[in-house]
């Protein structure tokens, strides 16, 4: 049967317009399965999920790992996430943050894999999480992000939607290295959207995203780009893969 913990609660209106893009996002349904596609041959053994939100990745992870933990502070995302995956009885849900995902589970928690999609640039001291989730690894271990690229895009709809920043490879290469993981992989995707965001970050001033456009995208544009993007992998994107492998046992 599937566990549940409420260690911590924080209500939605904390961080209303994050569930909101959470929802929006949850109808892209051919982005999904392309970002997930990305990271899936990275997963392996226990998963630890950092930022499970409302569930639109924990269903695919349960399908590939032999646990997961997936963790959300928000509550309203933390119910969907519950009623989204009581029936997988390998996955284990828990209300806490990621700050404090070294104080609230066992020193004995280590998985093979920890992965963080779409959730770093929410968090304000990115090198202290990515120490946390580390610990939380085994000796060859791996790190999987999907982060967004291009600090040049970075506008409104990333100050509402909570992100402090946006990366280049070479900054989340020196991430990887301050925290002493090895960084195996770098890929930027989705160069269409690219251009999508900067105009509405730059040119419109957007403040949220629109259903129209994400249709579009994900009716029309997706299906291609993917499968051009698995040939010919471009010079830049709207999101950077990044997977780092654990050599060595950090001081506690």
């Amino acid at each position: 049967m599937q566990k549940t913990d409420t260690t911590e609660q924080f209500s939605i209106e904390e961080d209303p317009f994050f569930a909101q893009d959470l929802q929006q996002m949850a109808k892209a349904a051919n982005y999904r399965r392309w970002q997930f596609d990305l990271v899936a041959p990275y997963l392996k053994g226990k998963v630890l999920e950092i930022g499970g939100g409302i569930g639109n990745f924990t269903p695919d992870l349960a399908r590939v790992a032999e646990s997961v933990v997936s963790i959300e502070p928000n509550a309203y995302c933390h119910g969907q996430l519950v009623e989204k995956t009581k029936s997988l009885p390998n996955v284990t849900v828990r209300n806490i943050t990621a700050e404090v995902l070294d104080r609230q589970m066992g020193a004995d928690y280590q998985a093979d894999t920890a992965v963080c999609m779409n959730v770093l640039e929410h968090l304000k001291d990115d090198e202290l999480a990515v120490n946390t989730f580390s610990k939380r690894l085994k000796i060859g271990g791996l790190l999987v992000l999907l982060i967004p690229a291009g600090p040049w895009l970075f506008g409104e709809i990333d100050r509402r939607l909570g992100h402090y920043r946006r990366y280049s490879k070479q900054s989340a290469r020196d991430l990887m290295r301050r925290t002493g993981l090895t960084t195996l992989k770098l890929r930027y995707f989705n160069f269409i959207g690219v251009w999508g965001w900067w105009w509405n970050a730059r040119v419109a001033k957007s403040k949220t995203q629109s259903d129209s456009q994400i249709h579009v995208f994900d009716n029309y544009i997706v299906p291609w780009q993917s499968r051009l993007e698995a040939i010919i992998p471009p010079p830049m994107g709207q999101s950077l893969l990044v997977v780092a492998r654990k050599d060595q046992r950090q001081p506690s």
